[in-house]
């Protein structure tokens, strides 16, 4: 038993390996040395229960496996050729350079972030957030407000646990959505102390079940963007207008979900049309806006005055580095500077220019790859849009000697990591999603072929 234990490796060795230090970069040193100590216990204890002898060269590759998947589990670029744009996994929608500026620029050291500078009293941290969303919807007359948290599920939970808490509110069964990361509104709803009416059924609700299900206790209709899915065929639902009227004869509130909440020149779903008619619209600032994580609540200002008294608010409140790259973003829009939004650039990138990347990584191929360009389709993802495609390229790859599957695995253990989707069992790569900068790390893979990268 004991010449078995000899053949393990000291931990100063194994720091000095060539396979560790690879498997390893970035890395801290302590970080290194207790992943090794982890594993080497392990080792030990199986050996003492096998009593089997592991090589030194096999020990010293579970050991580089085990660090490579802490080096890959932590934060790091990955190449979006997915053709997702707006991609959960992967952070949702790129930020432009112009927050980034703000970000470093503004994060690095102290700011007003609520300091009434012209007073010098405490202030709100979303004031400067309001003021250029109200002069993006064209707010005039000043009877709309806008508060920001850190996520459109926080911002749904906050509306409804504030205005409607002990209440009934009305929902289209139709909406009764789950999104990613088990988001679903029935347990959100619950969540706020607030009772759920379901009326309709799941592909047809009229204006009259609405109607029918009021009672004395309703305080709401909640409209629900239906993120991730579409239903085609026989289907029927109400005009937010027409619930609007209804919501009025009844003294409601009109709440609206929309999930990805845009501004032009994106042409749905907009906000300021949103507001016309509900009291309340919450959205997300990652989706079609184009901006960090963020909730955002629009509304009639005696309802966000209410919002704003709610001891929730402070728990879900937004943080300082979103909220400097929500206020970039949006200054982006009032400028109307739409081509330095990433999310917008990749939306409205010819589908030519496209095929052209393609055709170029095609010529780049290297041993072990075989290629096609193909027509595709790019989809905006993150529950925006569903069921719309945009009209793309893809360069299609496959490998005699891996399946599509492994190969998929080969592109996620690049440096950096390249992700791409499977299609008829072949692996495509869409040039529309990926960065511009990010060309010459997808063509580099490609030289190497899959050879020299499994």
């Amino acid at each position: 038993m004991a010449n078995l234990f000899r053949q393990i490796p000291a931990v100063d060795k194994l720091l000095e390996a060539p396979e560790i230090k690879a498997a390893a970069a970035g890395l801290p040193r302590s970080e290194v040395a207790a992943v090794i100590r982890q594993e080497l216990e392990a080792i030990r204890a199986e050996i003492g229960r096998d009593q089997r002898e592991l090589p030194p060269a096999e020990i010293t590759a579970r050991v580089a496996c085990q660090l490579q998947s802490c080096r890959l589990s932590r934060f790091q670029p990955v190449i979006n050729a997915t053709g997702v744009l707006i991609h959960t996994n992967i952070g949702r929608a790129p930020l432009p350079k112009q927050a980034l500026q703000r970000l470093e620029e503004l994060g690095r050291g102290y700011f007003n972030l609520e300091l009434d500078l012209a007073a010098g009293t405490r202030g709100s941290r979303c004031a400067g957030a309001a003021r250029l969303f109200n002069l993006l919807l064209g707010d005039e007359s000043g009877k709309n407000d806008t508060i920001v948290v850190n996520n459109n599920a926080a911002a749904v939970l906050l509306v409804l646990k504030a205005l409607t808490a002990g209440a009934e509110v009305i929902v289209s069964r139709g909406q009764l959505v789950e999104i990613g990361g088990g988001f679903r509104v029935p347990e959100v709803m619950e969540a706020s102390g607030c009772r759920l009416v379901e009326v309709g059924t799941t592909n047809r609700t009229r204006l009259s079940d609405y109607a029918r299900a009021i009672t004395p206790q309703t305080k709401a209709i909640l409209l629900v963007h239906p993120s991730n899915y579409t239903i085609l065929g026989f289907t029927e639902s109400v005009p937010r207008e027409d619930l609007a009227r209804l919501a009025e004869e009844h003294g409601l509130l009109l709440i609206e979900d929309l999930g990805s909440g845009a501004f032009p020149p994106f042409p749905e779903p907009l906000v300021e049309t949103a507001l016309r008619h509900s009291h309340i619209v919450t959205f997300s600032g990652d989706k079609l806006l184009g901006g960090p994580q963020a909730g955002i609540i629009c509304g009639r200002k005696e309802h966000i005055a209410v919002l704003k008294k709610d001891p929730l608010l402070r728990a879900l409140r937004i943080d300082k580095l979103s909220l400097i790259a929500l206020e970039a973003v949006l200054e982006l829009y009032l400028k109307k500077d739409y081509s330095s939004l990433p999310l917008w650039a990749m939306a409205n990138l010819p589908a030519e220019t496209v095929r052209k990347r393609a055709e170029n990584w095609l010529r780049c191929l290297g041993p072990g790859l075989q290629g096609e360009v193909l027509s595709s389709s790019s989809t905006m993802g993150g529950g925006s849009l569903p069921g719309e495609t945009i009209d793309s390229w893809a360069l299609a790859l496959t490998s005699p000697r891996l399946p599509a599957q492994k190969l998929l695995a080969v592109l996620r253990r690049n440096k950096p990591p390249i992700l791409a989707r499977i299609v008829h069992d072949r692996v495509l790569l869409d040039p529309r999603t990926v960065l511009p900068e990010q060309d010459s790390d997808v063509a580099e893979f490609l030289r190497k072929g899959v050879e020299a990268c499994s």
